[in-house]
């Protein structure tokens, strides 16, 4: 850890001032300083100089190129945009919905057989039988 820079106690309250007045006075003679005494007004002449030489050889080379007879028509430089393409009718991305039984004009009747009691139970079919021990589900279940 650095200590910052202490005078001993000996030294006359005038001596920092003394030292303290010639490095602001250089610092305010470099911001006072014209550009010539660091050398940025050389470079920025030697960059002006070698602008104007760019510029007149575009100028030369834009005498050299053909005059043009007429302006160029928009149509010409850039191709026409392509016409949209519009589908004629639209596409079906499925098959139409039949209408229902009841719908058709000879539909079969319906009520050929009685609703089931109100107090029976719907019934499976064929019952699968339970396999006595097994705790993981069972993947042979009836389609």
């Amino acid at each position: 850890m650095t200590m910052p820079f202490v005078l001993p106690d000996w030294v006359p309250w005038w001596v920092p001032l003394l030292l303290l007045l010639p490095a602001l006075l250089y610092a305010v003679a470099f911001l006072f300083m014209p550009f010539s005494v660091i050398g940025v007004k050389s470079r920025l002449e030697v960059i002006e100089a070698r602008l104007d030489e760019i510029q007149n050889e575009i100028r030369h080379l834009a005498l050299r190129l053909p005059a043009a007879s007429r302006e160029a028509d928009f149509e010409e430089i850039y191709a026409p945009r392509p016409p949209e393409r519009r589908p004629s009718e639209p596409v079906v991305v499925r098959p139409p919905i039949p209408p229902a039984a009841y719908e058709l004009p000879d539909a079969p009747e319906l009520d050929d057989r009685p609703p089931p009691p109100a107090h029976t139970r719907p019934i499976r079919r064929s019952e699968p039988t339970a396999r006595p021990g097994r705790s993981e589900p069972r993947l042979d279940w009836p389609r």
